[in-house]
């Protein structure tokens, strides 16, 4: 069944599609959209998620499936199904779907106004960065797709820019729209923004608040990719909306707030915890409410939202326990660690700024052993007996006291919860071992792939050379000797002092320092398997 809409809507979906292929975005993985991690934001809201290994999996606007892909190479008994109006970028992750030999997914050519519910009921739908830039009625698509889509105890992640935040960046878009004028094609109109964004940032009068903004923006964007640039500041369609506009065109389409995909974006106290208390008050006992409060309140610009079925919506219990935590595994940033210690305190932070601490030394213990694990994943269990195994006494009191600090942790934005477990190397042995998928797409060339936390890792020209070996059959001299092959082919030249290096032994020490960084940039990011 087709869906028809007027002339002007058809055209706009038609540049829309145009323009992507044009100029298309970065197909990779976004950590924040993995089913398990939504699955368990409903857990500690008390509901019932989908087990992922057999799920059914929707996105609306895949690209390339540089997001979906990586999923269905690890889950290989769900299912995932792509949609998107781009043909390049369809074509692309059909390919490499096919060098992948994945038989689990389905990318598809289509707009969302024609997509309807013979694809059966999907337990996680995906939406991330469409919603805000399609016409109102492709706007109103995806929330028909959702409600008729999404499984009884299914979560839909959609994301968007929103108001009021997103009004200073509008007189941006304003401004470099009636600079760079409709003609020409999206690249060429790109390069001309940047031009103007350098005059602006160089020139507009710092002293007034007009000049504060565009410089910030402008010094933003100085180092953004160009389809950011254009699709963001460039497209016909950019339509932020309030929370409360977004959440009354959901409920219309019988859809209800579960929360955000980042937790800790839900908590006042994270923000300010002074004015929290009256946030909170200003709310009444309304989440939405208190949401829309503290758009205002902090200029947010972007939120990405988890919405279930209406009918759920009593079963969400708000008020967050340690014990709805049981079962699941947290994930924390590979810089999360001790800090400091004063006052009898121990504090553990990682480079966002979030921080957490404790007197108790039992708890000090627990958040020691997951410092310990990391890049790994953590449950309480896990971290329980590793404490056991270095002699530690765990009884329940202060296994209840560790399930309270790790919550304490995930809503300030230290842990990120995760209904399964994420096993990694946490140390590079003799003969390292890359996961399949990153195996696979190191030989085909790819240059964009996801690592086992699912996250972006970039593979550069020695990366697809050493990592198509990491089999555990390799060792460093093994690897060394493939590189240093590679040069001599010229698939590879390395430069010292802005000068070729040709000299066979000068060669083999550049071979080396590089099979050696390889290695431990794909240690360090989480691709290398225990």
């Amino acid at each position: 069944m087709t869906t028809h809409f007027g002339t002007a809507v058809q055209a706009a979906i038609a540049r829309n599609a145009a323009s992507y292929d044009d100029l298309p975005y970065v197909s990779h993985p976004f950590p924040q959209t993995h089913p398990a991690r939504l699955g368990a934001v409903a857990r500690i809201f008390r509901l019932t998620a989908p087990d992922l290994s057999r799920a059914r999996v929707l996105e609306l606007g895949c690209a390339a499936g540089g997001n979906l892909i990586p999923l269905a190479a690890r889950h290989p008994d769900a299912y995932f199904l792509g949609v998107d109006l781009s043909q390049r970028q369809i074509e692309e992750g059909q390919q490499r779907i096919a060098a992948l030999e994945l038989s689990n997914i389905n990318l598809r050519r289509q707009s969302l106004t024609d997509l309807r519910s013979k694809d059966g009921g999907f337990d996680y739908i995906i939406c991330h960065g469409v919603y805000s830039w399609v016409p109102e009625q492709v706007r109103d698509a995806i929330l028909r797709i959702a409600r008729e889509n999404l499984a009884p105890n299914g979560v839909a992640f959609i994301s968007y820019n929103v108001q009021p935040g997103w009004r200073l960046r509008q007189t941006l878009r304003d401004a470099l729209g009636l600079h760079v004028g409709p003609h020409g094609s999206l690249r060429e109109r790109v390069a001309r923004a940047r031009e103007m964004l350098s005059f602006l940032e160089q020139n507009t009068p710092a002293e007034t608040t007009w000049g504060a903004i565009f410089r910030a923006e402008a010094a933003n964007l100085r180092t953004a990719d160009d389809s950011y640039i254009g699709h963001e500041f460039l497209e016909d369609c950019n339509e932020p909306c309030s929370f409360s506009e977004f959440m009354a065109s959901a409920g219309g389409h019988g859809l209800a707030y579960l929360g955000e995909a980042g937790l800790s974006t839900m908590m006042p106290e994270n923000m300010n915890p002074a004015a929290a208390p009256l946030l909170r008050a200003l709310a009444g006992d309304n989440q939405v409410s208190l949401e829309q409060h503290m758009d205002i309140f902090t200029g947010r610009t972007f939120r990405q939202t988890l919405l279930i079925h209406k009918e759920q919506e009593s079963k969400c219990v708000r008020k967050i326990m340690p014990d709805a935590l049981a079962g699941l595994h947290f994930l924390a940033r590979t810089d999360f660690g001790f800090s400091r210690e004063a006052d009898g305190n121990a504090f553990f932070a990682d480079g966002s700024g979030a921080w957490f601490s404790t007197q108790d030394p039992g708890v000090r213990k627990a958040i020691e052993a997951l410092v310990a694990r990391l890049p790994d994943s953590s449950s309480i269990d896990e971290l329980v007996a590793a404490m056991e195994l270095r002699g530690a006494s765990v009884d329940e009191a202060m296994r209840s006291r560790i399930a309270d600090a790790l919550m304490r942790m995930t809503l300030v934005g230290l842990l990120t919860g995760s209904t399964e477990p994420m096993r990694i190397a946490r140390a590079l042995s003799a003969k390292p071992i890359a996961c399949p998928m990153l195996r696979a797409d190191a030989a085909a060339g790819v240059l964009h792939s996801a690592n086992l936390r699912h996250e972006p890792i970039r593979l550069d020209i020695i990366a697809q050379v050493v990592t198509p070996l990491l089999d555990g059959g390799a060792d460093r001299d093994a690897l060394i000797a493939v590189t240093i092959a590679a040069a001599d082919a010229g698939r590879v030249t390395f430069q010292r002092a802005g000068q070729t290096v040709v000299e066979p032994a000068d060669v083999a020490v550049c071979a080396a320092e590089h099979v050696d960084r390889v290695l431990g940039h794909l240690q360090s990011n989480a691709c290398l398997v225990a």
